[in-house]
This record gives C-alpha cells, structure tokens and sequence, in this order.
C-alpha cells in the first residue's frame, strides 16, 4: 500500500511539476501577442513569426498542461448524473469508463504519433503556413510527450478509481 502511495505522489508530483512550468507559456505567449499588436498597429511593422510562435506555444501549454488538468480534476466532465453517485459508484464509473474510453483513446493516439514524429524529425519538417517557415519537428515532438504524460497522471486516477470502486473510500 505505502509503495502504491509512494507511485501515485511521483506520478502527481510529475503533473503538478510539468503544469507549474508549462503555466509560464501563458505569460510568454501574452507577452509574444502584445509585441506584435505594438509592432503590427502602432508602428505598421507587423512581425513574420508571431503566428507561428502562438501556435506552438499556445499548442505546447494545451497537450502538456492537460496532465495537470487531469490531476487537479478540472477536465469537462457531466456532473447530472455523476455528482448524485455515491463515492463506490463513481469509482465504478471512473475504472469502466477508463479502461473503454480513454485509455484506448490515448494509447492508440500515442501509438500513432510516434511514427509521425519520426518521419517529422526524419524530414526536417518546416511549418508550411507562413513565410518564416520555422522547423516545426520539435514542436511535433510535445505532442507524444503530452499525450504520454496525460496516460501516466491517468493511470494514477485509474488506480485511485480502483481503489475507490473495490473499498468505497480513497485510497
């Protein structure tokens, strides 16, 4: 039990970590947004790169930020239903739901952009929407890392779920 324990605060520790760092992309990418609406609109110099910086860092703060979401319990979820069940009920829930949905979801999402990103990093991939053309392979590379960290924070929820649903109290 004090091992299991031990696992999940590694793995929320990871989340709660990887959210902290990630949350300063907001301020970087206010501060990226601010610069080209000054450049773009009080001096007419509007910038080659602020579209493509936006996007890969508003895109890096969603795919890393959704472990901590997920940990802090703040994805969408329909509570009509859910919030009326007993704690047993909704850990029943939680395992089915789990072990059906996301975890098939988000493993084959995995399985499918490894070799995407490899044939990115292979080619050297350019962004093909602007005329700066920045490499975009790393950016491509946040997503498996997203989607892998988002598996492992709910992995722990899954075990906390489990827990729950076999005892009818948290772990």
């Amino acid at each position: 039990m004090q091992k299991v324990k031990a696992i999940l605060q590694c793995i929320d520790g990871i989340s709660e970590w990887t959210g902290k760092i990630v949350a300063w992309f907001v301020l970087f990418m206010t501060l990226e947004m601010a610069y080209e609406v000054i450049a773009r609109y009080f001096f007419n110099a509007p910038t080659k790169w602020a579209f493509d910086v936006s996007y890969m860092l508003g895109g890096t703060f969603f795919l890393l930020g959704a472990c901590y979401t997920l940990r802090h319990g703040e994805h969408v979820r329909i509570d009509i239903f859910y919030s009326r069940f007993s704690p047993r009920t909704k850990g029943i829930v939680d395992v089915i739901l789990t072990l059906l949905i996301f975890f098939p979801a988000w493993g084959i999402l995995l399985w499918k952009l490894i070799p995407y990103v490899y044939h990115s990093w292979m080619i050297q991939e350019k962004a093909l929407e602007s005329f700066w053309r920045p490499p975009i392979y790393p950016f491509k590379t946040v997503m498996p890392i997203g989607v892998f960290l988002l598996l492992l924070q709910g992995t722990a929820e899954f075990i906390r779920s489990l827990f729950l649903a076999v005892r009818g109290k948290p772990l």
